[in-house]
């Protein structure tokens, strides 16, 4: 092949069907290449996932062009390699000798918004302003995406307003951003500029509201909204869906949930292994584990995905010997289990206290070639340590290749509370206390570990340092729904309009209560 213009031209036509072998091959014994060459193949890698093989192929270009430079940075950002993409970055800004463009700009600037770099960001942005490229509408929409994500919205709005052609992907941007930062009160106004500017909401618009109501706990303005979109002449996707669920599970609606459940049937969405995964997940954590465990019976793909959320059901209800079971049918069925599948089948074994079974699986995580970690270590010391074991609980602590933080540490005291063992437990509680020095919840943990021992001395301590300290245990919350009706219940609490009413029912059983135990 004389003419590097037909050698090039395979090398491409092979990277576009994704035979990416066959593009190597030419391109290594061709003597004719040029940059064009290089930048096929490192693009080629970049979407291969192969982003090793691109940056070594990158660093071994004499001659680097913008082309080589922004193929190599979006690799990095599409691969989710967002320092690697910022570091390259200031690389080429060093040399000098080339001026990044809108493209290299507005995949940097998305990697400064996945990693929250708003200093780097906002030297960027100033950068832009002197290239005059912020009025551009690629490089004006990386901007405000970079600004929402770490929460400026202000100074979003402010490039806004200079962006020249607004299309409704930079309005669905500014309005989610409003409303992740939990600005909702604003997202009517934006929405009518937005129609000032000739652009009608779309479905998009929508998802992005519904999901900052959710990240900011507005479960039912979110449930409000998720209704009025199906009432609307827009149609909620499969995103919609997986927004509104969660919803449901969060404030223990079980009747929405099946209200969103229906519309997933009707749609075709339940055949989404996440999408039934977050079904399961919801039901369970509104207490119908018969719904649960219809939804996993009647999906005909029993994917990872799907017998994950079903084993994680099990572990968060308590049902360890189910738990257990359905994890050795999982493995006998051929399924290859993840962290995920280890963290709820130890979890299974906490609650059914199945100190061998959770010894079993956690010696078995190295045959699937998975490493435990931090959550994973916490449920083997918080089964051991339940089960008496504080000695080994303890030990296992000690000696993994990990840092211990608060939880694990309080799975150890919570062990040593159960068995009234106070020397261990004084160790764990000062770790506890050092890791987490404002938590009343450690000196109450204490406290209680003195009192079960009769350490009447020792608990009037803690008691008077919480004193001191002006410590207070917060209350504890849960709510139920009833007829359309959520009603939310708190520790001592007496503002329910059905307070004495209730006090007087939960004073009566736990009179009945202790006749049981006389």
């Amino acid at each position: 092949m004389s003419s590097p213009y037909v050698v090039n031209g395979l090398i491409d036509l092979f990277r576009r069907c994704g035979a990416i072998e066959n593009a190597l091959n030419i391109f290594s014994k061709c003597s004719l290449r040029d940059a064009v060459s290089f930048n096929t193949m490192i693009a080629g890698y970049c979407e291969n996932g192969e982003i090793i093989k691109a940056r070594e192929l990158f660093d071994t270009m004499g001659s680097k062009d913008l082309i080589s430079w922004n193929s190599m940075i979006s690799g990095y950002a599409d691969s989710s390699m967002f320092s690697e993409a910022l570091s390259l970055l200031i690389d080429l800004m060093k040399k000098g000798d080339i001026k990044p463009d809108s493209f290299t700009l507005g995949s940097a600037l998305g990697a400064c918004a996945e990693t929250g770099s708003l200093k780097l960001g906002r030297s960027m942005h100033s950068y832009c302003v002197v290239r005059g490229l912020e009025s551009n509408p690629f490089v004006g929409g990386a901007l405000v995406s970079m600004y929402c994500q770490c929460h400026k919205v202000e100074s979003a709005e402010k490039v806004m307003q200079k962006v020249e052609d607004r299309d409704i992907v930079i309005w669905n941007t500014l309005l989610s951003g409003y409303a992740r930062c939990n600005e909702l009160q604003s997202v009517d106004s934006i929405i009518q500029r937005m129609r000032d500017d000739g652009l009608e909401p779309d479905v998009y618009t929508w998802n992005g509201i519904i999901a900052g109501c959710v990240e900011n706990w507005c479960h039912e303005m979110a449930l409000q909204l998720f209704s009025q979109l199906q009432s609307s002449n827009l149609k909620a996707d499969i995103y919609t869906v997986g927004i509104a669920i969660p919803a449901c599970s969060r404030l223990a609606s079980v009747e929405r949930g099946k209200q969103v459940h229906a519309y997933a049937i009707r749609c075709g969405f339940e055949k989404d292994s996440y999408i039934r995964a977050a079904l399961m997940d919801m039901y369970a954590k509104c207490g119908a584990m018969e719904y649960a465990e219809s939804v996993h019976d009647g999906s005909r793909s029993r994917d990872l995905v799907t017998q994950n959320a079903m084993l994680n059901a099990y572990a968060m209800h308590g049902y360890g010997e189910e738990g257990i079971a359905f994890f050795r049918e999982m493995v006998a069925r051929g399924s290859e289990p993840d962290h995920v599948t280890f963290l709820a089948v130890l979890s299974s074994c906490v609650h059914a206290g199945a100190v061998e079974s959770g010894q079993e699986f956690f010696d078995l995580m190295g045959c699937y070639s998975v490493t435990p970690t931090l959550k994973h270590y916490t449920c083997m010391v918080d089964l051991l340590a339940r089960a008496g074991k504080l000695e080994q609980a303890y030990g296992m602590l000690e000696r993994m290749p990990l840092e211990a933080d608060s939880v694990i540490w309080g799975a150890l005291l919570g062990g040593c509370i159960i068995h009234g063992e106070v020397g261990l437990g004084e160790k764990a509680a000062c770790e506890l206390m050092r890791l987490d020095p404002g938590n009343s919840g450690h000196y109450v943990m204490l406290a209680n570990l003195y009192a079960s021992t009769g350490r009447w001395s020792e608990l009037r301590g803690i008691r008077q340092r919480m004193n001191d300290e002006e410590m207070r245990k917060a209350p504890g919350c849960s709510w139920i729904e009833d007829r359309d009706e959520t009603h939310v219940f708190m520790a001592w609490d007496k503002s329910h309009k059905r307070g004495r009413e209730i006090y007087e029912m939960l004073n009566n059983l736990t009179a009945q209560m202790r006749l049981q135990h006389v």
